[in-house]
């Protein structure tokens, strides 16, 4: 029985892809203000003149028209493993693939500076894999969801995800998913630490982490991307520190611990600036991520798809290297 939990939501493709990957909206236009005469200081005022008729008051027009953006990111990975610690496969290399269209609508104010709709697919290609794996394609999952900026720093989140099996490993797990993200940047740069929350909710299907309850759920994912941007030093390099923990209710696991997975790792990630604006927003990246176990039943789980035999070489710990390119426009 295979499974699994999306590397990259809707709510993180904003974090997990490079934020120069996504074309950006236009700000609006800037209103010019009129300027005010003023008299130097003891000169004679001039003669009374007629009053001008009223002149209606300058007003802010706001490009609020939608705009379309789409992105895209393929990664070569050694194994595949969910960001809750279930680790699905871990013979022959693992091709991952997202995509997805994003439609933006620009609200420039000082609350609520932007809001977006998204959809979109994340699919698992792994042929080389011989255990119950007998088809190419693993996992195609599907996502629509919204995002929200406010107060210019804060980003909430909400999407709907389906993962489903094509080769019928899982019945069809049906997900919903909560998160909020503050961006510090302004504050930090070129450094910044991106702290975020995340609240999966299990709804139906099989578990999502194969030994836990079927449904009607929960897993909180809490942690931080924190980057450093070497473009200030004519470096044309983004490194990032993905790392994050997950707790939740013991039925969630299937067993006595509250606690999931602890990760961190490392990823380096260059713009191509060789190519030109209007053919999209092109990179390749390269990383390395480690993953701790902190609950047996994700040990346990490693027995059921194949990737551990029972007590004798579970992966308690663990590494993923990754290597790929992508693109936003």
């Amino acid at each position: 029985m295979l499974t699994r939990v999306p590397r990259m939501t809707l709510a993180v493709a904003a974090v997990c892809l490079p934020s120069f990957a996504l074309a950006q909206v236009p700000p609006p236009p800037q209103t010019s203000q009129s300027q005010t005469g003023k008299l130097p200081p003891d000169t004679p005022a001039p003669a009374p003149a007629p009053v001008p008729a009223a002149v209606p008051p300058a007003t802010i027009t706001v490009d609020e028209t939608p705009s379309l953006h789409g992105f895209a990111d393929v990664a070569l990975k050694n194994f595949y493993a969910t960001p809750r610690g279930l680790l699905v496969t871990d013979k022959g290399e693992t091709i991952q693939v997202l995509d997805g269209l994003v439609l933006d609508f620009a609200r420039p104010s000082d609350t609520f500076s932007d809001f977006a709709l998204a959809a979109g697919t994340w699919s698992d290609f792994n042929p080389g894999y011989e255990s119950g794996n007998k088809n190419a394609v693993n996992e195609v999952d599907l996502f629509v969801g919204m995002t929200g900026t406010f107060f210019k720093d804060f980003k909430a989140g909400a999407q709907y995800v389906v993962f489903t099996s094509p080769q019928r490993a899982f019945r069809d797990e049906n997900n919903v998913e909560l998160s909020l993200a503050f961006d510090d940047s302004a504050y930090l740069q070129p450094v910044s630490i991106q702290p975020y929350i995340k609240y999966f909710r299990a709804i139906s299907g099989s578990s999502t982490v194969v030994t836990g309850q079927k449904g009607d759920t929960y897993d909180v994912e809490i942690g931080a991307v924190p980057k450093l941007d070497l473009h200030p030093y004519a470096i044309p390099l983004i490194l990032t520190l993905p790392s994050w923990f997950t707790v939740g209710p013991t039925n969630y696991w299937g067993g006595t611990s509250n606690f999931g997975v602890v990760s961190t790792g490392l990823k380096a990630t260059y713009p191509l600036g060789i190519i030109p604006s209007q053919y999209g927003h092109w990179y390749l990246d390269t990383g390395i991520q480690y993953y701790h176990e902190l609950n047996p039943q994700l040990l346990l789980a490693q027995t059921f798809v194949g990737t551990a035999q029972p007590g004798t070489n579970e992966h308690r710990n663990f590494f993923v290297w990754s290597v790929g390119f992508g693109l936003g426009f």
